[in-house]
């Protein structure tokens, strides 16, 4: 637009059309002609140049907003579970992004205790022991902020998922034990009830359990995680009058754990 002046002096103006977006053009090169009224026409010419400034109308953004890790339970302390990816348009404080745990009444967040989170760079790294047998998995909120005035934040989700290791060994319990047994016992008389358990999960946690096969006995499987010690042969005190039976439990891990337990059974 062109203004005149009381002394008839003409002043042009540049006037927005609309608004300016930094991130989309920082810099605008203009070109400014001015032409006369003469004939022939003579024009002049001016360079302007417009510098965008920064305003803090983008908030950072994290790609992806909701991510899953998995991670072995065990690892060293100080292991590197993941750098978070956060872009924010913006340029200088506005752009600069501090990271920070997000806990809340219904999440109180028992996560910080474990995990350690860099506000400068967003890596997320492990501060004490994991234990699958604990907890097999983890929600953590990180909030994502700027330092442009008034602040802008974003939000980032990261589950992380424990993988079980061969950490536990398999448990012998035994519950009840009849002895001593008679020498006329029939085949099949149950002798003693035998518990187990393992603390780990899938093939870790599978349980084969064995006798010597010399030995007059065997276990039956009765339901899950419980055996029953009977019978399988001819007793006679005579020969023996007592058998010193070791329980071996090993389980499936990779390698595998294995615990026994030995007990003594008398004849009558």
């Amino acid at each position: 637009s062109i203004n005149v002046r009381g002394d008839g002096v003409k002043m042009p103006e540049i006037v927005l059309k609309k608004a300016l977006d930094r991130e989309k053009l920082a810099v605008h090169h203009l070109t400014l002609t001015a032409l006369d009224g003469g004939n022939p026409v003579k024009s002049g010419t001016a360079k302007v140049t417009i510098h965008v400034l920064d305003a803090n109308d983008n908030p950072p953004v994290c790609d992806p907003p909701v991510s899953k890790v998995h991670l072995e339970e065990n690892v060293p302390v100080g292991t590197l579970v993941t750098k978070l990816n956060v872009t924010d348009l913006d340029e200088g404080p506005n752009g600069d992004v501090e990271y920070s745990f997000k806990t809340s009444n219904n999440a109180p967040g028992k996560f910080t205790k474990l995990f350690g989170l860099d506000s400068r760079t967003g890596e997320i790294r492990t501060k004490a022991p994991l234990d699958y047998e604990e907890s097999s998995a983890y929600e953590i909120a990180v909030r994502a902020r700027d330092r442009g005035s008034p602040a802008m934040e974003g939000h980032c989700h990261l589950r992380v998922e424990l993988i079980d290791i061969n950490d536990n060994s398999p448990e012998i319990v035994l519950t009840s034990l009849s002895s001593p047994v008679l020498e006329d016992a029939t085949p099949g008389t149950v002798i003693a009830l035998i518990g187990v358990k393992d603390s780990d999960s899938g093939d870790n946690g599978h349980v084969r359990l064995q006798i010597a096969k010399e030995l007059p006995f065997k276990l039956v499987s009765s339901f899950k995680e419980h055996f029953s010690l009977v019978t399988n042969g001819p007793l006679d005190r005579e020969k023996a009058s007592g058998y010193n039976i070791t329980v071996r439990a090993t389980d499936s891990g990779s390698p595998p754990r294995a615990t026994q337990k030995t007990f003594y059974l008398q004849i009558a």
